[in-house]
């Protein structure tokens, strides 16, 4: 599988390299199709999916290494997961999607949403956890 990508890449750079393009500024069918295989692998190496760009991974490895390692693995994310990736910086549309994408269901408490609250967790996460438990 390795030797299909880099020989995969290794021909996109290599046509990329010969970019010539129409008057009109078109890209040509060839150029167009190794951008989509160089998207694609790019796609491919993301073991996080599109959860975490690569600097919102870097802090949370340092901050909540679990939170990530649960990430990878497609987990469920915990409140404590929650509050740890909205204090990293993380975006509401990013921590929204992962729930999304992992089907999570929130049953909060009032106790728990006013935590969350209080750890400046935005209400519109909030607001989506709460839905999810409806």
């Amino acid at each position: 599988m390795k030797k299909i990508y880099l020989i995969l890449s290794l021909i996109g750079l290599i046509v990329v390299g010969c970019e010539s393009k129409t008057s009109t500024g078109a890209t040509t069918r060839l150029e167009s199709r190794s951008s989509t295989i160089a998207s694609s692998k790019a796609t491919s190496g993301a073991l996080v999916g599109a959860a975490l760009d690569e600097q919102d991974r870097k802090i949370m490895e340092k901050t909540s290494p679990r939170t990530v390692e649960r990430m990878d693995r497609k987990e469920p994310l915990t409140i404590n997961d929650i509050i740890k990736l909205s204090q990293g910086g993380v975006s509401d549309d990013t921590i929204i999607r992962y729930i999304q994408e992992t089907k999570t269901t929130y049953n909060l408490s009032q106790a728990q949403i006013n935590r969350l609250q209080e750890a400046g967790v935005s209400q519109r996460v909030i607001n989506y956890m709460v839905d999810t438990g409806i």
